[in-house]
């Protein structure tokens, strides 16, 4: 509550109850009726409705007013057209009083002048008014606002000229005289415009947001001569304006107020910037006013601006003065009025049609305080009390224990989803709206699902969202709830379809439930199941041969060889004891196009072979073999173990891939999504290079004067904007084959993922390879997918910064990047890539054979042993250079003992067989501090080969080092 406010003097309610009032509606103004006449106030509404009221301030007997009494409307009538604004003004010569005002009222089409006659009143009815009309002047163009002054300093007579939509101004002298006239440059914007009498000038605002004089002389001789001229000053505001008004403050120069969307600044007649005040509030509308006279040294200048909020400020220049509250909405227009009773009142307009006349004032401070109501305070009970406080803030705010935070949240609300393994063959009449033509036609099969959840507790918000591949949409995609009451369940039923024909690179659905319970805490818990195989695929012959081949080593605690319906049951049954299955995708483009992907499971082994010539089948597939072998371990041998340091990848303890990985299909992927992209950047930029020859040619064409022909225009606008229509329409095209390249990436990088996760490589190199190839793979306005995944390779590539010159900034390679002005090299990115599968590729080859070198050992006999030591001792060096380790050699100098090496499998272990790679790593590791030959520093010093970057711990660099400067956490 603010002690001060406007207090409310006299108040009346418009005709017109809508909102169709602005600034312009509002005119305080008087027209030489009486002698002692006070001022009238004039309303005019967008929906053609005028009023004319006088306001009257008369006491009772009792010393209360009467407020608003219907005599103090004089004129009210409706008019056919909008009423744009009023204004009064001298506006004809043929009156013959001095102080004699008409009244001028803008239409969209036509201004109507008119002389206000006064009736006198019989008895007590009181006086009226009569509009007798003088003038109306026509225009072909839509008016905007009205503009008036003694314009070429004409004294006793008053001109006026009406701004258009589209920015030109059509002058109106009192003898019937017009011209109309634009304002130079490409466009010209409606906005205010004001005249400034000492100058003989005309402020606008530009379309640039320039404030822009002109001199009334030029705008009359371009109208008469055609020709150019430009503005007398140009200032930038940088920001639109809301309305502006010139006040005489002095008498050398005139005062340009302008009420910016940010800002309020004063500017001279002469462009000189005089105060520029930044507001912190919204500004709804502005008056300014001189007190006193303006050759007066003690003249002020006075504002007053509303704002959004209800509030009023008063300022002496940019200084405030005074700060009041209204009761009542922000009004639209403000002016000062001096009426009978009460002189200097602040008259207001409110938005739909509130018309108040106020004034300054407090109101009484009646609040009183209550008494006390003092109870004995209880120790006990509020240390009980603040300790609840406590533990509430705890359990909402603290993260520490992020385990016991989950299990609180599944507790609180409970989740049960499953998706059945039968497949519906057609689809609600409801879900087949939202499928394309082209799906439907293949008549695929659609999953149901169910969705049951539980709250426990109150809660104020839930939402409940389904992630899923692109492609596949749900009967369901998102289901809000409020105030959901506690003890609550409900059950959904969901049915999945295929929406678009594209390659899918999981089946996983993933639902996430988020809820916030009624003391605010926010919890969100998820829980996934997996759509039926049945839904993208159907049986086959199975191929014979197939140009990608993967193997994998089921490693089961039991007796039996995977079967084929362990892991496909939708397609082969338990009493079918088949050893080979086929299976043709069914959400490819072309009819003539098979994507088959063949399974064989060897007799008598343990080994799955999966086939086929489309990279892009193999997702499903595998995602279903690695997810139930790691199912069925889990219910044999119970939940795994926490990982230690330097632990293999326990997956491959139960399923391991062979160390094989389809570089060349996934590089293929890499190239025509690179390329698909290039194409979409150079279409945009073409695009826009035609946007702007067409806004050019636009210009041109309004810039032509109507005499001269304008047919060749006409047709090279046409002609633009056909190429421009078929251009987007071919960028449209694109962006579907982009969708469809970016899921044959995904699917690509899919397959990779899947198949390092089952090798036998230390863990946390499987989490970090994992974290670098992310999916599926997303593409960004200004980066695309090559650009965001640039980084992470490279890191993984060279252990740390790219650049070759010899400095300690571990940073480099990001300060280059930003410095150079192309920081992606795709050719460099793809080599890179390559790389990186090939060593994998190795290590996980050198690990198998190990493991093999080693099963050979504990099973054959003594005797035998001794035949394979030659061999083994040529495998040991061949290891030696492999891990670029020095071996080492007898001595007689004292040699210290060196540590035991635990080899671990690590990218640092491998050797690339491009010498120019190996020489960049090498420089690289060099500049991070770690040693190129391994062995005893003694040694090295008898050979003359130590180097001063030779650490003292002869131990290969760790992963975390390695990776810290990626900013890969594990």
């Amino acid at each position: 509550m603010s002690l001060f406010n406007v207090c409310t003097w006299w108040s009346a309610q418009c005709s017109d109850l809508g909102e169709n009032y602005d600034v312009a509606s509002l005119l305080c103004a008087r027209f030489g009726l009486e002698d002692q006449e006070k001022d009238y106030i004039v309303i005019g509404t967008h929906a053609g409705h005028l009023s004319i009221y006088y306001p009257s301030y008369e006491l009772d007997a009792t010393g209360n007013t009467y407020g608003y009494r219907a005599t103090d409307l004089l004129l009210e009538q409706q008019g056919n057209s909008p009423i744009l604004g009023v204004y009064a003004g001298r506006f004809t010569a043929n009156s013959r009083k001095e102080n004699a005002n008409q009244l001028a009222v803008l239409h969209p089409y036509m201004v109507v002048i008119y002389s206000v006659q006064f009736i006198g009143g019989v008895a007590e009815h009181g006086a009226q008014l009569s509009l007798q009309q003088l003038h109306a002047y026509r225009f072909n163009r839509t008016a905007f606002a009205l503009c008036k002054g003694y314009f070429g300093k004409v004294k006793g007579r008053e001109f006026f000229c009406v701004v258009h939509l589209d920015g030109a101004l059509t002058f109106y002298e009192q003898d019937g005289i017009s011209y109309e006239c634009k304002f130079p440059g490409h466009r010209a914007l409606p906005t205010p415009i004001v005249y400034c009498e000492r100058t003989d000038s005309f402020f606008r605002l530009a379309s640039a947001w320039n404030l822009e004089c002109f001199t009334y002389q030029d705008l009359s001789h371009s109208s008469i001569n055609k020709s150019q001229y430009q503005s007398t000053w140009s200032m930038c505001l940088g920001e639109g304006i809301l309305d502006m008004n010139v006040v005489q403050v002095k008498s050398d120069h005139a005062s340009l107020m302008i009420l910016g969307e940010r800002n309020f600044l004063c500017v001279t007649d002469a462009g000189k910037l005089e105060f520029i005040l930044k507001l912190e509030y919204v500004p709804k509308c502005f008056y300014s006013f001189v007190v006193g006279y303006y050759w007066e040294p003690t003249a002020r200048l006075i504002t007053i601006i509303f704002s959004a909020s209800s509030k009023l400020f008063i300022y002496e220049k940019a200084n405030i003065i005074w700060a009041a509250h209204i009761k009542h909405e922000p009004p639209v227009a403000i002016q000062r009025s001096n009426l009978s009773g009460l002189t200097g009142a602040l008259v207001t307009l409110g938005p739909c049609g509130q018309l108040r006349i106020g004034y300054l004032g407090t109101d009484p401070y009646v609040f009183q305080v209550p008494p006390l109501n003092v109870q004995e305070l209880s120790f006990t009970e509020a240390q009980k009390k603040l300790q609840e406080l406590e533990e509430e803030i705890k359990e909402a705010t603290d993260i520490q224990n992020v385990e016991i935070i989950n299990q609180k949240a599944y507790e609180d609300m409970n989740i049960s989803f499953t998706i059945n393994a039968e497949v519906k063959a057609e689809a609600d009449l409801l879900l087949l709206e939202d499928i394309p033509v082209n799906v439907a036609l293949k008549e695929l099969s659609v999953s149901t699902g169910q969705l049951r959840w539980h709250a426990k507790e109150d809660l104020s918000e839930m939402q409940i969202v389904f992630n899923m591949p692109e492609g596949i949409r749900c009967s369901h995609d998102t289901v809000t709830y409020v105030n959901v009451k506690g003890d609550t369940s409900e059950t959904m039923e969901l049915e999945f379809f295929i929406a678009e024909l594209l390659h899918f690179h999981t089946s996983k659905v993933e639902v996430v439930v988020s809820f916030i319970s009624m003391k605010g805490v926010p919890r969100v818990i998820q829980q996934a199941a997996f759509l039926p195989l049945n839904m993208f695929f159907k049986l086959k012959q199975p191929q014979k041969a197939a140009s990608i081949k993967l193997t994998y080593i089921i490693n089961l605690k039991v007796e039996e060889s995977p079967k084929l319906c362990d892991y496909f049951s939708e397609f082969i049954s338990w009493e079918n004891e088949s050893q080979s299955l086929g299976l043709v995708l069914l959400t490819t483009l072309g009819e003539n196009v098979e994507e088959i992907v063949t399974i064989v499971a060897e007799k008598n082994s343990n080994r799955l072979r999966l086939e086929s010539d489309v990279l892009e089948a193999f997702p499903l597939v595998l995602e279903r073999l690695i997810y139930q072998t790691l199912e069925a371990q889990k219910l044999i041998l119970g939940p795994r173990k926490a990982t230690l340091k330097g632990q293999i990848n326990p997956n491959a303890d139960y399923i391991t891939a062979s160390a094989f990985i389809p570089v060349q299909p996934i590089l293929h992927r890499i190239d025509i999504h690179h390329e698909t992209q290039e194409n979409i950047r150079k279409q945009t930029l073409e695009l826009d290079e035609l946007w702007q020859r067409f806004k050019e040619l636009q210009r041109r064409l309004q810039e032509k004067v109507e005499d001269e022909p304008k047919e060749i225009l006409v047709l090279q606008i046409e002609e633009n904007y056909d190429h421009l229509i078929a251009e987007g329409d071919r960028l449209t095209e694109m962006r579907k084959h982009e969708l469809k390249q970016r899921c044959d990436l995904t699917c690509a990088l899919t397959v990779a993922k899947l198949i390092i996760s089952s090798l036998k490589l230390e863990e946390k190199l499987v989490n970090i390879i994992s974290s670098v190839l992310t999916t599926p793979s997303e593409d960004w306005t200004e980066l695309s997918w090559e650009e965001s995944m640039a980084a992470g390779i490279d890191m993984l590539h060279h252990y740390g910064p790219l650049s070759s010159t010899n400095t300690n900034n571990q940073h480099s390679m990001i300060d280059s990047n930003i410095n150079t002005e192309k920081s992606f090299d795709y050719k460099r990115f793809r080599r890179n890539v390559a790389i990186l599968f090939e060593r994998i590729v190795r290590l996980a080859s050198n690990d198998q054979q190990l493991a093999e070198v080693q099963i050979i050992e504990t099973t054959m006999p003594k005797s035998s042993r001794a035949e394979i030591v030659d061999q083994s001792t040529e495998d040991m060096a061949n290891i030696h250079e492999i891990l670029n380790v020095q071996p080492m050699t007898l001595t007689t100098a004292p040699v210290r003992r060196l540590r035991p090496y635990q080899r671990s499998c690590t990218l640092e272990a491998v050797e690339d067989d491009d010498e120019e790679e190996a020489t960049e790593d090498e420089e690289d590791l060099r500049k991070m501090g770690y040693k190129k030959h391994y062995g005893c520093k003694e040694i090295n010093k008898e050979n003359n080969d130590a180097t001063p970057w030779v650490n003292e711990d002869f131990k290969l660099p760790e992963s975390d080092e390695l990776f810290n400067d990626l900013g890969i956490w594990w």
